[in-house]
């Protein structure tokens, strides 16, 4: 087998990445949100040792790798894979796995990352046809483990909290623990501002009375971050977005990028070429979003 540059270049796109060492490759697994089941991992170490070195890695994707294995056996490890009910994450012009942190569990979690990473990962990987790489990222608040920011298009659980002034004392717990320093205490009562919250909810956790409660939930919404050589910070373009509005949003800013973005150009380039306002415009504007 003669590999070329073309040869290689189908083979990255079909989750086998070519090694420095020659005629080795590590084979790339898709894990969605970063859940395996106990049985699938088990049948992923046999993998590593029959075919590999006998130990795996994890990619920033939450996506698992098993190195050394020989250009040979790349469609026995293929076809082994999709027995245990696993597939291959490529690379290319195409949907990237989705990352999402723990949302769905963690104490700070204000939505139900795993459960949106599930959903997305169903409806949109792994569409091709992008100018070049397209990568979402989920975190569950403001802590952004998961860093969305950096994604092509990223979301971040918020909620907007509001006080029940018959409960509260006055104790400045809630204003403590803010780290935006969004609260303040005047009359014995705990005063928002509006401007300067950054909906974490925070305030609502540490609460002794109940007093702040959950007005709504929802998501801030990131555009055309990125990593690499040249990376970029994401537009924040939204805030408290309702979660069931996430699949337009993507579907819309897919269809923007496949219709004014060149080859090679990142999400981030083609909204600077076009104008963020414009982005915004035709993104945004249909979902009642400001």
């Amino acid at each position: 087998m003669i590999f070329n540059d073309d040869l290689i270049k189908t083979l990255k796109d079909g989750g086998f990445i070519k090694q420095k060492q020659k005629d080795y490759y590590s084979i790339r697994i898709r894990v969605v949100a970063g859940n395996i089941t106990s049985e699938q991992m088990r049948k992923v170490s046999e993998l590593a040792e029959k075919y590999g070195r006998g130990y795996v890695t994890f990619t920033v994707r939450l996506g698992i790798e098993i190195p050394w294995v020989h250009y040979s056996k790349l469609q026995e490890v293929k076809e082994e894979v999709e027995r245990i009910g696993l597939a291959m994450a490529g690379c290319g012009p195409r949907v990237r796995p989705i990352v999402a942190c723990k949302g769905t569990v963690c104490p700070y979690g204000l939505i139900d990352t795993q459960g949106l990473a599930k959903k997305l990962d169903d409806e949109f990987f792994p569409t091709p046809g992008f100018p070049h790489k397209f990568k979402m990222g989920i975190s569950g608040c403001p802590n952004n483990c998961t860093k969305p920011q950096f994604n092509d298009i990223g979301f971040q659980g918020q909620v907007e909290p509001e006080l029940s002034e018959d409960l509260c004392t006055g104790c400045g717990l809630c204003a403590d623990v803010c780290d935006v320093k969004a609260i303040t205490i005047k009359d014995n009562l705990a005063r928002r501002d509006d401007d300067k919250c950054i909906y974490c909810g925070s305030c609502i956790r540490v609460c002794p009375m109940d007093a702040w409660k959950r007005k709504r939930n929802g998501v801030a919404v990131f555009v055309g971050g990125k990593f690499g050589k040249k990376y970029n910070f994401g537009y924040h373009i939204a805030d408290l977005v309702d979660v069931e509005k996430i699949p337009n949003i993507i579907e819309k800013t897919m269809n923007f990028y496949k219709s004014n973005g060149i080859s090679k150009e990142r999400l981030y380039d083609t909204i600077n070429r076009i104008g963020l306002e414009n982005f915004k415009k035709e993104i945004l504007e249909d979902e009642n979003i400001k």
